[in-house]
């Protein structure tokens, strides 16, 4: 990968390069030269949740570089959560109680306009996903049709890996899944993928071992605290979470198929979707 001028590369993900400006900014540069859109969903995301001061960084500009899209924002200090419990283990409570605290701060915002609505991207990750069976992808899109829409700021891919800073100053970062929706929904997708997503393959061989104890720890911390600061309709919730299992299909890690498959034809067999 070339590196553009005047930039010092500084990490990796998925879909983007993130760069060090001679500013002291970062740049996230996306792979996809058709991915402006996301770069200014993310955009306004980030300017909605800094009325909450520090809970993301400040955009600085929207750039074009080389044909590639970017977010210009500045650098938030410190290493994600994900990173920070590698080392420190034992503060999986502290970590599980800052994002449920966060999350629900987060969740008081109403989307801005121009993002789209969560239920609509499920719906089409649903439907363009090819290794979904039909019958579950049938049961997923008749259980998002019985859910509530919402308004609220949604970041539709919160886990502990995006929250950077410290325990005490938790800053949110990428965002380009932000939608408007339900925030029973964004919970459902946390919770699913501190339960059941694949580990980064970096992740040391220690740490695999204490996943299935630490998991649940993390969701149960979670969830405990997110309920006490806001209600959460239990039902829904378990409705959210079919609908995820089935939209994560579009995603393309095809490690986790089998495991989704797994959980979606429980869910079909118990009834736990469509109807209460």
């Amino acid at each position: 990968m070339a590196v553009p001028e005047n930039l010092v590369w500084f990490a990796e993900g998925r879909t983007a390069d993130v760069f060090l400006r001679p500013d002291g900014s970062v740049l996230k540069l996306m792979r996809d030269p058709d991915a402006m859109p996301l770069i200014e969903r993310e955009a306004a995301a980030l300017e909605t949740v800094r009325q909450a001061g520090h809970l993301a960084p400040a955009v600085i500009e929207i750039v074009r570089i080389e044909g590639r899209p970017g977010l210009a924002m500045e650098r938030v200090e410190g290493v994600d959560f994900g990173t920070l419990l590698g080392r420190q283990p034992w503060m999986m409570g502290r970590a599980a109680r800052v994002m449920a605290e966060t999350h629900v701060t987060m969740h008081r915002f109403r989307a801005p306009g121009t993002l789209p609505r969560l239920s609509d991207e499920l719906r089409r990750d649903i439907e363009s996903a090819p290794a979904l069976p039909s019958p579950l992808a049938q049961f997923a899109l008749e259980t998002l049709d019985s859910l509530p829409q919402g308004d609220r700021l949604c970041h539709g891919d919160f886990h502990l890996a995006n929250i950077l800073g410290t325990w005490a100053v938790p800053v949110v970062i990428d965002w380009p899944r932000a939608a408007s929706g339900d925030p029973t929904a964004d919970v459902a997708r946390t919770r699913l993928l501190h339960l059941l997503a694949d580990p980064p393959p970096d992740t040391p061989r220690f740490a695999r071992a204490l996943l299935p104890a630490g998991r649940k720890l993390i969701v149960h911390r979670y969830m405990h605290v997110y309920r006490r600061l806001r209600p959460v309709d239990e039902h829904a919730l378990r409705r959210w979470e079919v609908v995820w299992a089935a939209a994560r299909f579009n995603e393309g890690i095809e490690s986790e198929h089998a495991m989704l498959t797994r959980f979606l034809e429980q869910r079909l067999a118990t009834g736990r979707g469509v109807s209460r």
